[in-house]
């Protein structure tokens, strides 16, 4: 990762947060971390919070050695260190107590738009929240719920995420050693990665594999899930269960799942690999892996609506047709969803597979997007600024 020369004024800096585990909220304080540390102006400290279960284990290997031994240095905080602004990274549980010193950020992605009672801690409104406790979230989408639980607009910053542009790339030699390593041959591959949890919209995904395959039958369907922190492969097993038995074979014989733990280069090594990356999510606080495709020159296809919407452009990212959908989640709390159109999505995939000649131009125009406005050392910057101001 590279990053803009530093200033030479030192400002104090506390994040709290997760280091070594695929997650991404650890990846995300993780490299904002690394390029704060090769900057000048910023005291940086950090504290480990807490794993939320004891089957979570450390994870080494996702950054390179060299990053590695950056993040593992990273000082805790003396007693006498009074920073003058926290960033605090907690899923699901923000911290809007207020900072011992400066001003705090509290990082959330509020995926359906709304802060649920397990969000809140009791609390009844951002009238109860002190002042100097301000929002960090990566889209206008997940941006909404702390608007509506009533933070001004301007104590909501919108960061999004980024990526590393030395590690997600186009590199063709790369995508044929993979395609090679996997026995894909010359088959279309579609793409997708996650928890594949409801939200994540596997069971659309599968259904339209199953369809699509009827007139490219030599197409395949990687999947890449997070088997270190969710049930990732139980999931697929149940939504490919739930398939009428024709569909269920058909998908099978062309489904590869893959649920290790990745390097971030072995990550941008299958994206590339890739002809097409998808994703018919029903909600997301930003869709990490969708920019991580576009910065690997990988045409991607997404649902329309959504925060993806603020990161990638209709040159290279199909649009599939969605409309508004409620979700219960707490109590009698109602959430934004989405509910992508089956039968857009199914066109969508056969249309990129015929257009196969059409993609590398396309990877071009994503790939030159991403490393043009998203790397990480460009997304820190702006962090800072609001961190900062």
């Amino acid at each position: 990762m590279t990053s803009t020369a530093p200033r030479t004024v030192q400002r104090r800096l506390l994040v709290e947060g997760w280091r070594f585990l695929p997650h991404s909220y650890a990846l995300v304080a993780q490299a904002h971390c690394l390029c704060i540390a090769r900057r000048g102006d910023v005291d940086l400290r950090f504290v480990d919070l807490p794993f939320y279960s004891s089957a979570w284990k450390p994870a080494r290997g996702i950054f390179s050695p060299e990053e590695e031994t950056t993040l593992s240095a990273l000082l805790a905080p003396e007693a006498s260190f009074s920073p003058d602004a926290t960033f605090t990274l907690r899923p699901e549980r923000p911290d809007f107590s207020a900072p011992r010193a400066g001003r705090k950020f509290a990082f959330g992605t509020a995926e359906y738009r709304v802060l649920t009672a397990g969000n809140l801690g009791g609390l009844r409104s951002a009238g109860e929240v002190p002042g100097s406790v301000e929002i960090v979230t990566p889209s206008s989408w997940a941006g909404l719920a702390f608007e509506r639980f009533g933070f001004a607009r301007d104590r909501v910053h919108v960061v999004p995420h980024g990526i590393d542009p030395l590690v997600f790339r186009p590199d063709e030699a790369s995508r044929r050693t993979t395609r090679q390593a996997l026995g894909m041959g010359d088959a279309f591959v579609y793409l997708s990665v996650g928890a594949m949890t409801w939200n994540k919209g596997l069971d659309l995904l599968l259904a339209a594999f199953a369809r699509v395959v009827e007139t490219e039958p030599d197409a395949r369907l990687v999947l890449k899930g997070a088997d270190a922190i969710y049930p990732s492969r139980e999931l697929v097993r149940e939504v490919l269960g739930d398939l009428p038995a024709r569909a269920r074979d058909a998908v099978v014989g062309r489904l590869i799942y893959e649920g290790r733990t990745f390097s971030a280069h072995a990550m941008a090594g299958l994206m590339r690999a890739a002809d097409c990356y998808v994703s018919p999510y029903r909600a997301e606080g930003f869709n990490m892996p969708v920019l991580e495709a576009t910065a690997c020159g990988v045409p991607v296809l997404c649902t329309s609506g959504g925060p993806t919407d603020e990161f990638t452009d209709p040159a290279f990212a199909g649009r599939i047709r969605s409309q508004a959908l409620k979700r219960r989640l707490d109590g009698n709390q109602d959430g934004d969803a989405l509910a992508p159109d089956l039968e857009h999505l199914v066109a969508l995939m056969r249309d990129a597979a015929r257009a196969r000649d059409s993609a590398p131009g396309m990877g071009a125009l994503a790939a030159k997007h991403a490393a043009t406005n998203y790397t990480w050392a460009a997304v820190t910057d702006l962090l800072l600024g609001r961190l900062f101001p």
